[in-house]
């Protein structure tokens, strides 16, 4: 993991040149949400995608899970800003976010990638998904998206 400081970023930066080191974390002093540096494969993101890991430097990222571009089904965070594929800019991996889903969250569900839906979120079913939770519902699900804290660290 990279621990270079970088101070004021462009959250919602979509840049076709790495302005900081991949894996980069930041931390908004405000709220506490944290936020890593990484470069988007195989399909653009848009705020609220769910994206999984796309090789194993854990610095690219993708939302293509049904299409296999994901590997490990291993949550890295969700999108703030839409980034073009082949792109960089931040994710964020911690705290309370909005989170795309497939419309039928409540609150307090446990999330989950979705199994075939690319860059959305699932309700946990139990003994199936258990090991891909990222995070929990903070309300019910609004226009296929929630309030949610996550942990994707």
């Amino acid at each position: 993991m990279a621990f270079a400081q970088v101070l004021n970023p462009s959250l919602t930066s979509n840049e076709s040149t790495a302005t900081a080191q991949l894996g980069t974390i930041f931390e908004q002093p405000k709220t506490g949400n944290i936020f890593r540096y990484i470069q988007v494969e195989d399909a653009n993101l848009v705020a609220g995608d769910v994206v999984e890991y796309a090789d194993t430097t854990g610095y690219e990222v993708t939302k293509d899970r049904a299409g296999g571009s994901s590997i490990g089904r291993f949550v890295a965070g969700v999108a703030v800003a839409p980034i073009t594929d082949g792109n960089y800019g931040w994710v964020q991996v911690s705290g309370v976010a909005t989170v795309t889903t497939d419309g039928g969250v409540v609150k307090g569900d446990r999330l989950v990638p979705h199994a075939t839906a690319d860059g959305q979120a699932d309700t946990e079913t139990a003994g199936t998904t258990s090991g891909q939770v990222f995070g929990v519902a903070l309300a019910d699900d609004v226009s296929n998206d929630v309030t949610a804290m996550i942990r994707c660290l």
